[in-house]
């Protein structure tokens, strides 16, 4: 768990932290507890988009927010106009989840740097990214403190802890992507050149994948 904080706490100067936190833990014989956020941190990179985005929201099938972009997200956010994103869209809306996330990403390659889209991206990835930490250390972390010297009680109390954390940010990254994907249809709708998009294109995890990470 303090290494999970210092990622928050500490954006620079990361490693001389670890390297405290370490010399800590093994100060007090918790080899097993020091471990297990490395092998968290590396699990990270290895839990693919797919399963991020189950972890976030919280759904097994069609996970992402643009796979209900024009069904349910769009017509309850306030700043967008149903019936110009209906003309716009050549008088018919998607309502297969597939679609709808492809048509979605479509609009998103032509707006991708705007000043609205590039921030919410980047906020959703991260608080994506944390969510997947959070929800990893709550299980991992746990089982590698129950084999250390802390007692069940401190266990107990660590565990509950990260799952609360874990339920905070999984809410806070369902805001940020939700946010995300409709911003996208608002410069969609104020765009006057805006072309209707393809008929098939790029799923939508591809650009989660291709942002890079700073």
């Amino acid at each position: 768990m303090a290494v999970y904080i210092g990622f928050l706490s500490y954006p620079t100067g990361i490693f001389e932290k670890l390297l405290t936190v370490f010399n800590e833990q093994i100060a007090k014989g918790s080899i097993v507890a020091v471990l297990s956020p490395i092998l968290i941190l590396i699990l990270t990179g290895v839990i693919s988009s797919d399963n991020k985005a189950r972890l976030v929201f919280w759904r097994l099938k069609n996970a992402l927010p643009g796979h209900r972009v024009f069904s349910k997200l769009a017509p309850n956010d306030p700043r967008i106009d149903m019936q110009e994103l209906t003309k716009k869209m050549g008088g018919a809306l998607p309502d297969d989840p597939k679609e709808q996330n492809s048509k979605w990403y479509a609009l998103y390659k032509q707006y991708a740097e705007s000043v609205i889209v590039l921030p919410a991206h980047k906020h959703f990835l991260l608080a994506r990214d944390l969510c997947s930490i959070a929800f990893l250390f709550s299980v991992f972390g746990s089982c590698g403190l129950a084999f250390s010297q802390l007692s069940m009680k401190g266990v107990l109390v660590y565990s509950l802890v990260m799952l609360l954390h874990y339920v905070v940010l999984a809410v806070v990254a369902q805001n940020h992507g939700k946010r995300f994907v409709c911003n996208v249809m608002v410069e969609y709708i104020n765009d006057p050149k805006a072309a209707r998009p393809p008929r098939k294109t790029t799923s939508v995890k591809s650009t989660v994948q291709t942002v890079p990470a700073k």
